[in-house]
């Protein structure tokens, strides 16, 4: 199936339960998964998810920071660093989380086409440029 037709489907849902509730919104879902089920397309279904979260994201204004770390982060320092990128951009701002121990320390924030290099990789990468010149 191809990248386009995931968009197509996530933009289908998004439009068809927007300002749905309750029964209404059941209704909706289960029309649509009916439909995935009888096109032999249910494989889709977490691509489906990925992109229906980024039509929300898109429509509401909401940015994703990914916040790569050498250990996973607690829940405050994770609000620190979205409230640094809140400032920054002025949008809402939801972080998705991952850990890299080869960053050996620090932190990576990616976010719209920024990408923030805290690692201490990043920095002993910048020393022995600095010491090799």
């Amino acid at each position: 199936m191809k990248k386009n037709d995931v968009k197509i489907l996530a933009s289908a849902l998004y439009e068809a339960s927007k300002d749905k509730k309750g029964k209404e919104l059941d209704k909706v879902i289960g029309n649509f998964s009916a439909y995935l089920s009888q096109h032999h397309l249910v494989a889709m279904i977490p691509a489906i998810l990925v992109e229906l979260e980024n039509i929300h994201f898109l429509k509401e204004g909401i940015v994703k920071a990914y916040i790569t770390s050498s250990l996973e982060l607690d829940k405050t320092e994770i609000k620190n660093i979205v409230d640094i990128v809140k400032r920054k951009i002025k949008q809402e701002v939801v972080a998705k989380t991952e850990t890299d121990e080869s960053i050996i320390g620090g932190a990576v924030v990616k976010y719209k086409d920024k990408i923030i290099d805290m690692s201490i990789r990043h920095q002993l990468n910048n020393l022995a440029k600095q010491l090799s010149n």
